[in-house]
C-alpha cells in the first residue's frame, strides 16, 4: 500500500510523534511506501515529500500581532495545507492517509484535499481535542473541566497557555470544526487507543461505527525483563503539572528509606526541583533514552504514574510492563485498560496521597507480591499488548477504509 502518514510535526516531540514514526518504520519494513506529510520546521527529521509541507506557524509564544492573526487563522483553515496535500495526492496517489495529530499547524483543511480526491482516511485519536477544547482533561478534585465551556467561559478562564487570548483561539477553533463536522464527516475510520476515549467520541456525537479501539503494544522480543532491583521506584515522563510528578515527590518524602528516581524534563523542572528540596531519597536524572534509559527501568521497583489528567492511553506502562515493571497507576482514563488491579500493577485515586504511600510501601516491601505483579505485567505484553496485535488492527482499519 502506498499511505500518507500526516501529523504536525515530523520529528519525536511528542508521543504521537514517536508512534506516528514507529509506526512508520514498521510499515516500510513490511514493504509499504510511507508519505510523510507535515509542517516545515527545522527539527523535522529528512523526507522525500517536504517540497509538499506547508509553512512554519509558531504557536508557543502567543503574540497578538500578525503572526498570531496568522496562526489563529490556520487553526480554522488553510488554503496552503491544502493545497500542498492536494499536490502530494496527485503526485504519489495514495492508497489510504492515516491522520494524527493535525490541530492547528496543519488544520482540518487537508482533509477537504483527500475527500475530493477520494482517499480513505483513518485517524488516530491521541488526545482529547475531538472532544474538547482541553488536550488534556483534569481527573475528578484534580483540576477544573473546561470541556463544556462556552467560548466566553473558556476565554476567561485562561485555560490554554495561561492566556485570555489562547483560550479564546483554542475553545472557537474546537467549537468551530465540532459544528461542522470537520472531522466527524471527513475521517471514514478513527482508530481510538483505549475503550475510555472511544466513549467520549460516542458521548460527543460520532458515529459508532467509525470507532475501532485499538490499544497500542509493545514488542517483547526487544525487551529482556529483570524481575529483580535496584531498591528504588521510578518516575518516567514530562515533568509538568497534568502527570502528578508533585504527587511522586509527596510519597517519596513519607518513605524517607525508600529511593525515588524522576527521569525526564519539562516546563515544572525548576520548580518540581526546588519542591523536592531537602529530600536526599529523591534524584532527578535528566532525560534519558535508548540503553540508558532501559537500565533505569531494569533497577527499578516499580515504576509509578500518578497522572492527574485522563490518559488516553498512558505508553509508559507499557514500556515498564515489557521490563517486566508493575505500575501504580491512576485510576482514571485509559489507565485501568492496561494496568489491571492486583493483577499486573495497582490503581489509586489520582489525589489520594495516604493511598499511594500505601499502595508503594506494599510493593517495596512484600517482594512475592511484587514479582507476582512483575511477571504478569510482562505476560500482558508478550499477549494482549502484543505490537503484533495493535499492527494486525491498524492494517485492517486501512483495508476496510479502501474497501468502502
Amino acid at each position: 500500500m502506498k499511505i500518507v502518514q500526516a501529523n504536525k510535526f515530523y520529528f519525536p516531540k511528542g508521543g504521537a510523534e514517536r508512534y506516528m514514526l514507529d509506526l512508520s518504520a514498521w510499515l516500510e519494513s513490511q514493504g509499504h511506501e510511507i508519505f510523510p506529510f507535515a509542517m516545515r520546521h527545522p527539527q523535522n527529521l529528512p523526507a522525500t515529500t517536504s517540497p509538499f509541507f506547508p509553512s512554519f506557524v509558531a504557536t508557543e509564544n502567543v503574540r497578538l500581532n500578525v503572526a498570531g492573526l496568522f496562526t489563529f487563522g490556520r487553526m480554522f483553515f488553510s488554503s496552503e495545507a491544502r493545497n500542498k496535500m492536494a499536490r502530494l495526492i496527485d503526485a504519489k496517489r495514495p492508497d489510504v492517509a492515516h491522520i494524527h495529530n493535525i490541530y492547528t499547524q496543519l488544520s482540518p483543511s487537508i482533509l477537504d484535499a483527500l475527500r475530493s480526491r477520494r482517499v480513505p482516511v483513518v485517524m488516530t485519536v491521541h488526545d482529547h481535542h475531538l472532544v474538547s477544547p482541553q488536550y488534556n482533561v483534569w481527573a475528578t478534585g484534580c483540576g477544573v473541566d473546561h470541556s463544556r465551556d462556552g467560548i466566553l467561559a473558556g476565554t476567561l478562564s485562561k485555560f490554554h497557555k495561561h492566556s485570555h487570548a489562547a483560550s479564546f483561539a483554542q475553545v472557537t477553533a474546537f467549537k468551530f470544526h465540532h459544528n461542522r463536522g470537520s472531522y466527524r464527516n471527513a475521517v471514514d475510520i478513527f482508530l481510538c487507543p483505549s475503550d475510555y476515549i472511544r466513549r467520549k467520541m460516542i458521548d460527543a456525537g460520532f458515529p459508532e461505527s467509525k470507532l475501532r479501539t485499538n490499544h497500542y503494544g509493545a514488542d517483547p522480543s526487544s525487551v529482556v525483563p529483570s524481575y529483580g532491583h535496584k531498591g528504588y521506584m521510578l518516575f518516567v515522563g514530562r515533568l509538568s503539572e497534568e502527570k502528578g510528578v508533585e504527587t511522586f515527590i509527596q510519597i517519596a518524602r513519607q518513605l524517607p528509606d525508600i529511593s525515588f528516581k524522576i527521569v525526564g524534563t519539562g516546563p515544572d523542572e525548576e520548580h518540581l526541583h526546588a519542591f523536592a528540596h531537602g529530600s536526599p531519597n529523591i534524584e532527578f536524572v535528566g532525560y534519558r533514552s535508548g540503553e540508558l534509559l532501559a537500565e533505569l527501568y531494569a533497577g527499578a521497583m516499580a515504576v509509578l504514574a500518578p497522572s492527574r489528567v485522563h490518559e488516553i492511553f498512558p505508553l509508559v506502562t507499557l514500556e515498564a510492563m515489557v521490563h517486566g515493571k508493575p505500575v501504580i497507576g491512576s485510576s482514571v482514563g485509559g489507565m485501568p485498560e492496561v494496568v489491571e488491579d492486583r493483577v499486573t500493577g495497582l490503581l489509586v485515586p489520582p489525589n489520594d496521597l495516604h493511598a499511594w504511600v500505601e499502595a508503594t510501601m506494599r510493593l517495596a516491601y512484600d517482594e512475592d507480591f511484587r514479582v507476582g505483579l512483575a511477571r504478569n505485567a510482562r505476560l500482558a505484553v508478550e499477549t494482549t499488548f502484543h505490537i503484533k496485535n495493535h499492527h494486525a488492527r491498524v492494517l485492517k482499519a486501512y483495508e476496510d477504509a479502501i474497501a468502502t
